[in-house]
């Protein structure tokens, strides 16, 4: 963002003069610009900026909701997205760090594990998008294949025409095992550990709600077997017995390489929109793209 830019947020957030914007990255980065935010004398809030405005209404949605349910970080204030205005959602700042694979623990994976069960404890009237509510359907395959031809409508002038037929054909012949899944519930949509923040041992909250959802449990497991997890199998016990302790775990093998084709294609489309397949988010778009040729072999 230009120093205009941060101008301009700072009047509307009505900030002080001398406050520091911190740019905050990580790997997994890849949709909204985020801030650590330093005002003085010492206050620190971070500021989360989505060029998509759905984006934005989701992460103000969902952290309002979960405000006093779970741990999440408390809105301060937000800027509604208007023009040439990106929203912004200025928030508490959570002390500690973002979970890392290589410092979880069996107690770790047990937290979390059930934390992700709490989210799913929280039914809805149907599958969509809980900020239109008046879009909600019944049938789980009805939004699934929506946003399945979004996504691969994203990518069909890029892949292979062969690779997108043989995407299509899966999609269609395993749809209906959507009908028996665990939901409509809510859920997190990219649940893993560069999500979590946790300090001394301690699960401080759940960030980055752009994507949640009224789905169906299974979605939320697509991470962690889609190999985003990298070295998490030796905790996977304990991550599935955490979330046995509040609620059953979905049967969500069966469904499991139609969410992960779902996602990769996903994750390509977005790499692809914004030109970042061969850049920014080469290993990212190279991962998914292997893992869709693999499928059908």
């Amino acid at each position: 963002m230009t120093s205009g830019n941060i101008t301009l947020y700072k009047k509307l957030l009505n900030l002080h003069e001398d406050t520091e914007f911190v740019h905050i990255t990580h790997e997994d980065a890849i949709v909204a610009t985020v801030y650590k935010i330093i005002q003085p004398p010492n206050l620190q809030y971070v500021l989360k900026i989505s060029e998509s405005p759905y984006d934005y209404w989701r992460e103000k949605y969902f952290l309002q909701y979960f405000s006093k349910i779970l741990p999440v970080p408390n809105i301060i204030k937000t800027i509604q997205p208007k023009n040439d205005i990106h929203g912004a959602i200025l928030m508490e700042y959570l002390p500690g760090d973002l979970l890392k694979i290589d410092e979880l623990s069996n107690q770790s994976a047990y937290k979390i594990g059930a934390i992700l069960a709490q989210i799913h404890t929280n039914n809805t009237e149907g599958f969509g998008d809980l900020t239109k509510p008046d879009q909600l359907t019944q049938d789980p395959r009805v939004y699934f294949s929506k946003k399945f031809n979004e996504n691969i409508n994203e990518c069909k002038d890029h892949l292979p025409t062969s690779l997108i037929k043989k995407c299509r054909a899966y999609h269609q012949s395993t749809l209906d095992l959507l009908t028996s899944t665990d939901g409509p519930c809510i859920i997190h949509r990219d649940f893993r550990p560069g999500n979590i923040i946790y300090f001394n041992g301690s699960l401080q909250g759940i960030i980055d709600w752009a994507s949640a959802r009224a789905s169906f449990a299974e979605d939320d497991f697509c991470p962690m077997e889609h190999g985003e997890w990298l070295k998490f199998n030796p905790y996977k016990k304990s991550f599935l017995a955490g979330y046995a302790s509040v609620r059953q775990v979905p049967h969500y093998k069966e469904v499991m390489p139609l969410l992960r084709l779902n996602r990769a294609l996903a994750i390509i489309g977005f790499t692809v929109q914004n030109s970042t397949w061969n850049g920014a988010n080469t290993k990212l778009y190279q991962f998914n793209y292997k893992f869709l040729n693999n499928l059908f072999c």
